[in-house]
């Protein structure tokens, strides 16, 4: 009986419920009817938490985990942590059965990637006391083979390897740190020439500012030593730890304002935060700087970019990284500042954006990196609550995808059942795309 009334009950508040949203979707104007329409949408976003990394292969937590990787062949995660100058090794029950660190080399990771079609793990790494930044690389059991350098490459002499990836054409794809451009090495690693994205971007005079408050901010955060305390007095804590011990450059958190921001008139090369490619080759290049997707063909060819810089939903704040989803047809960003993961068509089209800052389940304090396992679960770097979470990642398509955006005749999307016409991508304003309200 009690079940009864229950259920009736949320029957009732249920048709209660469609009825003010019918009514509101007709007496509102038309931007608040935009914006219910996109409440209305976000809803359709399904979460579910299915595992935490959070402890090495010793059973230790780690700390501020930075990048991940994962091995489709092997269904194994890498997870680059800070501090230590480790990579954990994650089997397909999300247990820590191996790590690489020093005694192989591996002093000051940045990010690993896995070549698929050799087994080769390359290893960015940052400059140490006494090794120059590189890229190394391994065999499947660890051991380290080559190596990759920068001092003699055109426009790299302090290169910083941070990310990379190899192209459809066997070309090998490098991001460097606060670098303009992407750095393209030929198979052998010996370089190639440079990629370089232009926009119009936040004059140098401009940014320096807005990094230098950013900055300020930064500084007057620290973080609790999480295991040590004091010998002589161990219920007493140590001294609070200054975040840069453990982190790598750029993943301080700061702040930005968006009203000092002054956009130059000509295109100049950005800054490049992530790469990735899909089965058909297409580079999407994501700029923090611009907060853009930029997507080239496999032979280079740019086809068209999205993306807009804010802090408001479907914008991007400070993305630091981006996983393409073939299989549903949608691209993840990964927003630094905003604490949250935005789905976008592989048109560029936003559709959803879910998470927020918080340490539960399903929530974030800084991400700054992605990964997608065979399955389809999205692997979420969760840089300040130190842990790694696997998500599955549930939504729906509310509009037909693109078909060739922007004109690219290399860029091979799904067929929609209607022909669109892709956005300008000099209107930064309609490359958010709000689905209108369905009208009963």
């Amino acid at each position: 009986m009690f079940a009864a009334c229950v259920i009736t009950m949320a029957d009732t508040y249920a048709r209660s419920w469609w009825i003010a949203l019918f009514i509101l979707s007709v007496l509102l104007p038309g931007s608040a009817r935009q914006s219910l329409a996109m409440v209305e949408e976000e809803q359709h976003v399904g979460v579910d938490v299915l595992a935490i990394l959070n402890t090495d292969e010793t059973g230790s937590f780690f700390n501020y985990p930075s990048s991940v990787t994962y091995d489709r062949d092997m269904d194994e995660i890498y997870v680059v942590v800070g501090g230590t100058g480790k990579i954990i090794v994650f089997g397909s029950n999300f247990f820590p059965t191996a790590s690489l660190s020093r005694g192989r080399g591996a002093d000051a990771p940045r990010a690993v990637y896995i070549d698929q079609s050799s087994s080769r793990i390359y290893l960015c790494q940052a400059s140490s006391q006494t090794r120059p930044s590189r890229i190394t690389t391994y065999n499947p059991a660890f051991f380290p083979q080559d190596e990759i350098v920068f001092s003699d490459m055109p426009e790299a002499d302090n290169f910083t390897p941070q990310k990379m990836i190899i192209g459809l054409t066997g070309d090998i794809y490098v991001i460097g740190l606060n670098t303009k451009g992407v750095l393209v090495l030929n198979a052998k690693g010996e370089f190639s020439h440079w990629l370089k994205p232009m926009d119009k971007i936040i004059t140098e005079n401009e940014e320096d500012m807005v990094r230098a408050d950013g900055l300020k901010h930064a500084e007057e955060l620290t973080v609790p030593q999480t295991v040590n305390t004091s010998a002589e007095n161990p219920d007493e804590e140590e001294n609070t730890l200054d975040m840069r011990d453990l982190l790598p450059p750029g993943l301080l958190p700061d702040i930005t304002e968006e009203e000092t921001a002054v956009v130059s008139d000509e295109l100049q090369p950005v800054q490049i935060a992530d790469i990735a490619t899909d089965s058909e080759g297409h580079l999407y290049i994501l700029s923090e700087q611009t907060s853009k997707i930029y997507v080239y063909s496999a032979s280079e060819e740019l086809l068209y970019s999205f993306g807009q810089k804010g802090g408001s939903t479907g914008k991007m704040s400070r993305p630091k990284g981006l996983v393409v989803d073939e299989a549903k047809k949608a691209l993840y960003v990964v927003d630094y500042m905003r604490h949250t993961i935005l789905i976008f068509d592989l048109g560029g089209k936003y559709m959803y954006e879910f998470g927020g800052m918080g340490v539960g389940p399903g929530w974030f304090q800084y991400p700054v990196g992605l990964a997608l396992n065979k399955a389809g679960n999205l692997i979420v770097a969760d840089l300040f609550n130190h842990r790694v979470q696997i998500l599955d990642v549930k939504f729906e398509y509310k509009f037909p995808l693109f078909n060739n955006p922007q004109g690219g005749q290399n860029m091979v999307q799904p067929q929609p059942e209607e022909e669109q016409t892709a956005p300008e991508p000099e209107k930064e304003e309609e490359s958010i795309y709000l689905p209108e309200p369905l009208y009963l």
